[in-house]
């Protein structure tokens, strides 16, 4: 059973050197994703977004955008990171599997919550959410790697 102390114990233990790469890599990974090589003009479309405008919100401030990116994604990063040590999965396939699950259950089902409100379409809130599974997947699994490491 989780408690206070029980995650208490998982934030103090963390191994935040490993949250920190697992960050960068689920940084990587939304650049990909996000990326011409996969789904950038779907998501775009998608959001009725030109790539001019992309351009021109990139000179306003990119360095901006990245850096939040980059803090949102170890906020979290971090929160898996304490429930899989709070937890303590016996191999990365499980670390993958709750990662997964939370990414769908959790952050998913709010992704498409708030879709279906924003009247997105299927395409769009697929690509979104898949990215988020998928994130959470690769990341649950990269924290058990390097925990075991």
């Amino acid at each position: 059973m989780l408690t206070y102390l029980s995650m208490t114990n998982a934030i103090l233990n963390l191994n935040y050197l490993h949250v920190l790469l697992v960050t960068v890599a689920g940084f990587l990974l939304g650049w990909l994703w996000y990326s011409p090589l996969l789904f950038a003009k779907p998501w775009r479309a998608g959001l009725k977004i030109t790539e001019e405008q992309m351009k021109a919100a990139a000179q306003k401030g990119m360095a901006k955008f990245l850096i939040l990116g980059f803090l949102l994604t170890f906020i979290s990063t971090f929160g898996l990171a304490v429930i899989l040590n709070a937890h303590q999965p016996e191999s990365w396939i499980k670390g993958a599997l709750v990662g997964g699950f939370i990414g769908v259950v959790f952050v998913g089902a709010r992704f498409l919550n708030g879709g279906v409100y924003e009247q997105r379409s299927l395409k769009l809130m697929a690509i979104n959410v898949g990215h988020e599974a998928f994130l959470f997947a690769v990341q649950g699994a990269l924290l058990i790697l390097l925990r075991d490491f």
